[in-house]
């Protein structure tokens, strides 16, 4: 970020030599140059206090509208970024945040310096890359995976296999993320970084569904998945929404955010904060969301009209599968809308032009080591989600944890951990956008691919895996996507809106908890 800003700096003073330039040859009056130190003693130097909020009107239009870079021709904060390609510049800011910038303790107006700039533009090699992706405080947590192991080889009981698997699901789950956008940044498309992000952005879920298929537990994977949505949705976009609307900020309003309170000084904490982001995102994800739920709703309203003989049940194993490619079909469209047809109208109002430049460019792993990281972490993942799901049956049966209460919030806490911190980090830093595009987007891809994809699974292994979640998982899904759906449409969040989204996931929390079995 310093050598960013001394090049700005440093551009802005060329800007300003060439102006002073052009006015002397016309003959224009030229101003003597301000010196910094200077002390001035006109009342126009003094501090003017901020501006007036602006009517809701005029702030909707101001955070909507797109502003055109002369220079590029581009939307500001946009620059050509799919919405589906959010997810992945959250995961590159997340890297470099980690990494950090030698010129980060300089200051922003540091003096650049040509043969450290050099340095940072040489390529990086991938043992250098994979240390800056393992160099992170969860990568402790991989000493839970041989532990793990050994656990089950030497008989340490079930319940140590099913803790220590689901720790070790924690680290290795976002060293897969980490090592499918490397692997998007080392193609250098947009089109298959998109697609790679959208198909393998929710790899987890995916090993984890087809491992607990294969062991016939139909209800854990539709708790799964139904947690996964719900953690989403409402866990980590209501905890984004209340400390976004909490932290304080360096300034009373920009793009992203704005401050009521006349004369406002920057403080750790603050009320009157609303935040400020590009509803249109989060429109078209919730519309997709809510043809998810119709798929789900009306198998399971054609359960209750039919009875429950056998010719019916096979009747919504076909439905259900049916259902499942069409569902699979809107995915495609969903994707080539935000991809091809619609990608400019779609862009993100997150992006830095400049930054997200620099950071596709600076890539940490080529192609086939970022193919090879993310082989060698699907395979320890399916191993430990195996030894997971094992161990799953004693510890509902001996440790009073309910199957269902497993399946929605522990499972898909395990595999998301790492993605929800980072969501709520950027609300912290008033980037509610990319906030918006993890949790939002994640639990669109799994409504519309992932789901299907575990349906279809289980028709190829066998395993009768429907669409029929249950009439009390499918209204919790409908109201769910209803309540953020009315909290997102008008583009500004505060935190009130956060606590109402973190009450609502407890509440489910506690009705799984107590709710007995069967889950439908």
């Amino acid at each position: 970020m310093g050598l960013s800003a001394s090049r700005a700096g440093s551009g802005r003073d060329c800007s300003a030599q060439a102006d002073i330039a052009g006015r002397a040859e016309r003959g224009a009056p030229v101003a003597p140059p301000l010196l910094a130190s200077a002390p001035s003693s006109s009342p126009k130097a003094e501090t003017l206090p901020p501006p007036p909020p602006a009517p809701d009107g005029l702030q909707a239009l101001q955070s909507d509208a797109p502003v055109r870079s002369h220079s590029k021709g581009s939307v500001r904060g946009g620059s050509g970024i799919s919405a589906l390609k959010v997810k992945a510049m959250a995961v590159r800011l997340r890297h470099n945040a980690q990494r950090g910038h030698q010129y980060s303790n300089m200051g922003g107006y540091a003096p650049f310096d040509p043969a450290l700039a050099a340095a940072q533009e040489e390529p990086r090699s991938d043992t250098a890359g994979l240390m800056d992706i393992l160099a992170h405080p969860l990568s402790l947590l991989l000493l839970a995976f041989p532990l793990g192991i050994a656990s089950h080889v030497c008989d340490w009981g079930p319940l140590p296999t099913f803790w220590l698997n689901m720790i070790a699901l924690v680290p290795l789950a976002k060293i897969l993320g980490d090592g499918t956008e490397e692997l998007a940044s080392a193609i250098k498309n947009d089109t298959i970084s998109g697609l790679l992000n959208a198909t393998l952005g929710n790899a987890v879920e995916m090993i984890l569904s087809v491992q607990t298929l294969r062991k016939g537990l139909l209800s854990v994977v539709k708790a799964t998945l139904l947690g996964s949505i719900l953690s989403n949705i409402l866990l980590v976009l209501g905890t984004s929404f209340f400390l976004g609307g909490l932290v304080g900020s360096s300034k009373a309003s920009s793009h992203r955010h704005f401050i009521h309170i006349e004369g406002y000084r920057p403080v750790r904490f603050t009320m009157e904060k609303e935040q400020l982001f590009n509803s249109k995102n989060a429109l078209v994800d919730m519309a997709m969301q809510l043809l998810a739920c119709m798929t789900c709703a009306l198998p399971t309203v054609f359960v209750s009209a039919g009875g429950g003989s056998e010719d019916q049940e096979q009747k919504v194993l076909t439905v259900s599968r049916i259902g499942a490619v069409i569902i699979m079909c809107s995915y495609i469209a969903y994707i080539g809308f935000q991809l091809v047809t619609h990608k400019r109208m779609l862009a993100g109002d997150e992006g830095e032009g400049s930054d997200d430049e620099d950071d596709e460019e600076a890539g940490g792993l080529s192609a086939g080591a970022a193919i090879g990281l993310m082989s060698v972490t699907t395979v320890l993942i399916a191993i430990c989600s195996e030894l997971l799901v094992e161990a799953i049956d004693h510890v509902v049966k001996h440790c009073g944890i309910p199957e269902r209460f497993i399946g929605i919030v522990l499972l898909p806490f395990a595999g998301n951990a790492c993605e929800h911190a980072s969501a709520v980090r950027f609300a912290m830093q008033d980037r509610l956008g990319l906030s918006i595009g993890i949790a939002v987007g994640s639990s669109t891809q799994i409504a519309l691919f992932v789901v299907p994809f575990a349906v279809v699974t289980g028709w190829a292994v066998g395993q009768e895996m429907d669409l029929v979640f249950g009439a009390m998982n499918t209204a919790v899904m409908i109201l769910a996507v209803l309540v953020v759906l009315v909290l997102v449409i008008d583009g500004r969040s505060n935190w009130l809106k956060g606590f109402m989204l973190c009450m609502a996931y407890v509440f489910c929390g506690v009705l799984y908890w107590y709710m007995p079995p069967p889950l439908h």
